[in-house]
């Protein structure tokens, strides 16, 4: 009896070590490839934010030369000499013409301006307004598409966080439960075949 006893307590115990060498060598599998998919996602994360930084830096310089050039157009002489300039190619130049105020000075305000678009420019001075008016709606769309993809990454981070946790066997708590459980359960397997060793 002892004798089968000692081969059942061995044949357990090397299953024991087989499955703790198996579960060890699934785990170091699964953080390897882990460590190589984090590696490869950071680099294409950094890729991207090194784009969009140069983006934003060449927006915002784009947009101060904007904001200077408003600043600097303050009549209406000087935004009828300016506007021809941010038109879009047009075939003939736009005449703006802006009343005499010398001839007229009687009069508080100063009267209408008056722009002559020769007849080649109607269709391309249209077309760009319309290009405006989608552009104006890409932007919102961008917009709203942005912030989408922004909760999204946010998901996504959560979701990634909790797959390393995975890999690394949970969190602490989750670790500690599972290795007192696996406690438990040596020290009662131990037991009885201590038990049954003693009879």
């Amino acid at each position: 009896m002892p004798t089968k006893l000692k081969l059942a307590a061995s044949a357990t115990a090397l299953l024991a070590i087989l499955l703790a060498a198996n579960s060890w060598r699934d785990q170091r599998k699964l953080a390897s490839n882990l460590t190589a998919t984090l590696a490869t996602q950071a680099t294409q994360v950094k890729q991207a934010a090194d784009r969009e930084h140069q983006r934003t830096e060449q927006l915002n310089a784009a947009l101060a030369a904007i904001a200077a050039q408003k600043r600097q157009v303050q009549t209406p002489q000087q935004a009828a000499a300016a506007i021809p300039a941010v038109l879009p190619p047009l075939p003939l130049p736009v005449k703006i013409d802006l009343p005499n105020l010398s001839q007229t000075p009687q009069q508080s305000t100063p009267g209408p301006a008056t722009i002559s678009i020769p007849q080649p420019d109607l269709k391309p001075l249209y077309d760009s307004l319309q290009d405006c008016r989608a552009c104006q709606l890409d932007r919102d769309a961008a917009k709203q598409n942005l912030a989408d993809e922004q909760a999204k990454v946010t998901s996504l981070t959560r979701e990634r966080d909790a797959a390393i946790a995975a890999a690394h066997g949970g969190t602490f708590w989750v670790r500690v439960k599972r290795a007192t459980k696996w406690f438990a359960i040596g020290v009662a397997v131990g037991t009885a075949v201590t038990v049954a060793a003693h009879r």
